[in-house]
């Protein structure tokens, strides 16, 4: 997220990137829900170079983006840190307490979350139990599935890492 600035003029001149992802986060009742899409993000994000999302935002037809706010943010971040530590949801919760914090610009709160890049021993970060089918990759504004061969080497490169990390005694 390039623009430091919590305010509602940085926000104009945001727009969803390689490392900055917005998600409105209503849930059904309005009050505020963890999207499904969240993971999907989480994970290409962890793949590639790390990044922001943004909960409580919603993207306009042009790209820019408005303050939707979470109406009970304490309830989404409980969702987010339970799902982190439940690997049928997430292989790995790269966070930490630092990495999750409720903003609040032009008066509603809204819920920042830095996913940081997995290291080389925790890729693929992947979701829902399936290294193959839940494993993305970002690319530009949008997620997508990683190949499987990147999938398998990826796997392949972990797997001969902890392999030298134990021969080495560390």
């Amino acid at each position: 997220m390039s623009c430091s600035h919590h305010t509602l003029e940085c926000l104009t001149t945001l727009r969803e990137s390689w490392d900055f992802e917005a998600k409105l986060a209503a849930g059904r009742d309005g009050r505020g829900q963890l999207p499904e899409s969240f993971w999907e993000t989480y994970s290409a994000m962890a793949n590639t170079e790390g990044g922001v999302i943004v909960l409580g935002l919603r993207e306009l037809s042009d790209h820019s983006l408005e303050v939707a706010g979470l109406l009970d943010p304490e309830r989404v971040e409980e969702e987010l840190w339970a799902a982190l530590n439940n690997r049928q949801k997430v292989s790995v919760n790269l966070l930490t307490r630092d990495s999750v914090q409720t903003l609040t610009i032009g008066g509603r709160k809204v819920l920042r979350i830095d996913v940081p890049r997995a290291s080389r021993q925790q890729r693929p970060v992947y979701v829902n139990g399936d290294v193959l089918g839940g494993t993305y990759l970002r690319f530009n504004a949008s997620d997508h599935h990683a190949d499987p061969e990147w999938v398998r080497r990826t796997v392949a490169d972990a797997e001969v890492d902890e392999i030298e990390w134990s021969r080495n005694g560390e």
